[in-house]
């Protein structure tokens, strides 16, 4: 879409990875009036060509097209254990870059996209989407404002639906998936996050040929003398609505705040029952994509302009991966696991 008159010109965007979140950027950006989408890459060519085929991009099956020099920033929604040469590639390239959650698959990764954005002078925008999510947002805004004090504790849940491991095919585990949401925003809310104490439990996907287990429960201890819980896990049965059990609660010092993640204040009802209904994270509105991911995708646009700064840094990524990896660490020994001591 054409600026408007004497308006910047649009970013140009190239995304790497075109499944479920792939390609829900591709539409974001492309209905964003300040960017366009001018390559997509995947290693299934026809789906790359179809997706080129809605935006009026080039499409390749490899990292060729982040050289096209119309483009000016790059989102990598590649799985996680395929993040690094994508991420690598565009800071090379001195092009800033969002990395969809998980960061990486471990801290080594992560730290090693980190440490090169930093030493190339290249933002990384860490794509953890609730941080774009308008009541996620407007809580942190009330803490930061101090209307609930300092924070004491924090609980939180994200338990999904089995039919998770059809697409995931039990490759990464529910606190590398889920509880890389919940760690980094148990860190925005408090600050970092000293210790992690965990037990998990298995046995139904393992039942169902995925080698993962269904339920984890964590202790946090926070450095700010803080403490909470998690309860993270993908068991619920397919026909549950929305995101399944999901919500957070933040006690301060004289007061608190709560979010039930999965209530929209929206139902529709059809012949068949019950239909889900995306309100907040990638609903239309208008003809156009609006919720978390329209805000994350103009972000990126600002962050690209050199307007802003990364609201969720490749540092902050990372800290959401080692704190993952320390509760999966927690629940295979059966100990408390210091976060300081899992350096890469």
């Amino acid at each position: 879409m054409a600026p408007a008159s004497g308006g910047p010109a649009p970013v140009g965007v190239a995304v790497v990875g075109l499944g479920f979140m792939g390609t829900r950027w591709v539409r974001a950006l492309a209905d964003h009036d300040g960017a366009r989408v001018v390559a997509v890459c995947d290693v299934d060519g026809e789906r790359a060509r179809k997706v080129a085929d809605t935006c009026g991009a080039r499409w390749a099956t490899g990292l060729e097209a982040l050289a096209d020099p119309r483009v000016d920033a790059v989102v990598v929604c590649t799985p996680d254990h395929l993040h690094r040469d994508a991420a690598l590639e565009a800071i090379r390239a001195g092009l800033p870059v969002a990395v969809e959650k998980p960061f990486a698959h471990d801290i080594a990764t992560a730290a090693e996209i980190r440490d090169a954005a930093a030493a190339a002078g290249v933002p990384v925008l860490a794509g953890h989407l609730l941080r774009f999510e308008p009541r996620y947002a407007a809580a942190q805004a009330a803490v930061a404002d101090g209307q609930i004090g300092r924070v004491l504790a924090i609980r939180s849940e994200r338990i999904g639906l089995l039919g998770d491991q059809k697409v995931l095919g039990g490759r990464v585990s529910v606190p590398l998936y889920y509880g890389t949401h919940e760690m980094d925003i148990a860190r925005w809310f408090a600050g970092d996050i000293a210790e992690v104490d965990a037990v998990s439990s298995g046995g139904v996907l393992r039942s169902q040929g995925f080698d993962v287990d269904d339920l984890y429960s964590v202790r946090l201890s926070f450095a700010s003398g803080a403490h909470g819980t998690s309860m993270l896990g993908w068991v619920l049965p397919d026909a549950s609505l929305g995101a399944g059990l999901t919500g957070l609660s933040v006690i301060g010092e004289h007061g608190y705040l709560t979010i039930v993640q999965g209530g929209t204040g929206l139902s529709v009802h059809g012949a068949a029952g019950p239909v889900p209904v995306d309100s907040w994270y990638a609903p239309t509105m208008h003809g156009r994509t609006s919720g978390a991911i329209g805000y994350q995708a103009r972000h990126l646009v600002e962050v690209a302009r050199g307007e802003r700064e990364p609201l969720c840094s490749a540092a902050d990524g990372t800290e959401a991966v080692r704190a993952a990896l320390a509760i999966e660490r927690s629940a295979q020994r059966g100990t408390r696991i210091r976060l300081e001591e899992t350096a890469p």
